[in-house]
């Protein structure tokens, strides 16, 4: 991240939303919101998000911007009508809380990039007293325990998550404890997976679950044969939802597109 540049970006966005507000040429609030929609896409480009950037940038900053002039032809281009005072004073007031609110959540938010996050590595699910349980662990055996408070928390096979029937202990020495690989009931990929991680913390059992960032790091390049993991992710593991997501955009263009024509027609 380039710090100068990023503030940089940010004011513009503020200025630039401020300036689409109160423009009265609503072709020229179209052409400053295709320019904030650009710049947005910069940030996430600057994020190391270069997928969601494209996005934006074709959606946002391209077929938004497109769809908007063409509806600016049936519309009066200027904007006559009166702004209310008492409006505006509750729209600013709306921001300003909703700013605020962001600024104290955001107090609980791991570092930017931080490898060791919850949504990047793991999340902790539960902690028990290790009664003699590191020791079932140590010969490679899950105990009952741990087993009944995973299924407990709903990670079950009536909930589509691997069964604990079959799984591996193996012991993680780089993380200084043992992760849990589970069978995959998968069609293509049915080996075992790392699900669970487990470490002892003095008289304590830290119980984790391994996120799927994970999966997609260690397997993305040898199940899909693509050495780019987000690409991985959005057009082979997910690849059924980004095509529904691209079926939805397309829809909402062709039903701009014919309200369009119906409206010149008549």
């Amino acid at each position: 991240m380039i710090v100068p540049l990023d503030i940089a970006l940010i004011i513009f966005l503020v200025v630039s939303a401020i300036a689409a507000l109160f423009v009265r040429d609503l072709l020229a609030s179209i052409a400053i919101l295709g320019t904030y929609t650009f710049v947005m896409a910069c940030i996430y480009v600057q994020m190391n998000a270069v997928d969601v950037g494209f996005t934006e940038a074709a959606i946002g900053a391209g077929a938004s911007t497109a769809l908007m002039v063409a509806s600016l032809t049936k519309l009066q281009r200027y904007d006559t009508g009166k702004r209310k005072k008492a409006k505006v004073v509750i729209g600013a007031f709306t921001v300003i809380l909703l700013a605020g609110l962001f600024f104290y959540v955001i107090e609980d938010m791991p570092a930017f990039g931080d490898y060791n996050s919850p949504a990047n590595k793991r999340i902790e699910i539960f902690e028990v007293r290790d009664t003699g349980l590191s020791e079932k662990l140590e010969v490679e055996k899950l105990p009952e325990e741990i087993k009944s408070r995973i299924y407990l928390l709903g990670y079950n096979e009536r909930n589509n998550f691997p069964s604990l029937r079959e799984y591996k202990i193996v012991w993680n020495e780089e993380e200084e404890g043992w992760d849990v690989l589970i069978k995959k009931n998968e069609t293509f990929f049915s080996g075992f997976e790392k699900l669970y991680f487990i470490k002892k913390e003095g008289e304590i059992l830290k119980v984790y679950r391994y996120s799927i960032p994970v999966r997609w790091q260690e397997k993305s390049e040898e199940e899909m044969n693509t050495p780019n993991m987000v690409t991985a992710g959005l057009a082979d593991y997910r690849g059924y939802d980004t095509l529904g997501e691209t079926v939805v955009i397309f829809t909402a263009a062709v039903s701009v597109a014919a309200l369009l024509r119906r409206g010149y027609l008549e």
